[in-house]
């Protein structure tokens, strides 16, 4: 009998219990995997049809290519609270194949840990994200927001050098980086600030995160510290 004299559950029950919970889990990581391919799917259609639209006519401004910047960023703010939801679901989700469901297939193997369990059962019962927001933006500018964001400036760049006459002097093409009343060399700077910025996120975010690898697949990044805790 366990505490309370409530009867204790036995294996078989366990193991229903466990079966089903991983397949929920499965569905939860399967779900939220849709989501977080889809925001990317929002910023590189914005960026081509935006860049394109410009290129399009030599008299349009090169204003409007920087006019998915803004908007590219809030994606990427948006896509890295999903992450962070992610993480949560896929960190369960290794945890229960790497102690249960391995051990259920291998026939050689040992009994299971039961620290794995607490360590489960205390995240069930006080779910918390495994990876902070700092370090979600940093992973999703790594895999591909910096890469669409350097798309972004270097278009805009080759588009006051070309349009709409290639430029044959720096001052004109600072001209041509002109905003309104903002003048061409402001803008740039802040261009060239804000690109800064993010691959200072993207490099200080490596360091966030200890990623372990078993076999050629890399088995987790953020949250493998959390599958580990015996406390």
């Amino acid at each position: 009998m366990s505490k309370k004299g409530e009867p204790e559950v036995n294996g078989e029950e366990l193991e229903t219990v466990l079966i089903h919970l991983y397949r929920g889990e499965v569905q939860r990581v399967n779900t939220w995997r849709n989501r977080l391919d889809t925001t990317p799917y929002w910023s590189l259609v914005m960026a081509a049809g935006m860049i394109t639209w410009s290129y399009s006519t030599p008299t349009r401004s090169p204003a409007l290519i920087l006019l998915i910047v803004p908007l590219t960023f809030a994606v990427l703010i948006l896509e890295s609270h999903r992450y962070q939801m992610h993480e949560v679901w896929r960190s369960r989700l290794r945890l229960l194949e790497e102690n249960f469901i391995a051990n259920m297939l291998d026939p050689d193997s040992t009994p299971p840990r039961m620290e794995w369990m607490k360590v489960l059962a205390k995240d069930l019962r006080e779910p918390e994200h495994k990876v902070d927001f700092f370090t979600a933006m940093a992973m999703r500018l790594r895999r591909i927001y910096l890469w669409i964001f350097l798309t972004i400036v270097l278009s805009w760049i080759m588009k006051i050098n070309l349009h709409p006459i290639p430029a044959k002097t720096v001052p004109t093409v600072v001209n041509r980086a002109r905003i309104g009343f903002i003048p061409g060399l402001a803008v740039i700077v802040v261009v060239l600030l804000f690109v800064s910025f993010l691959i200072a996120v993207a490099v200080a975010g490596l360091y966030s995160v200890k990623e372990e690898r078993r076999g050629e697949v890399l088995e987790e990044e953020p949250g493998y510290e959390w599958r580990r805790d015996r406390n």
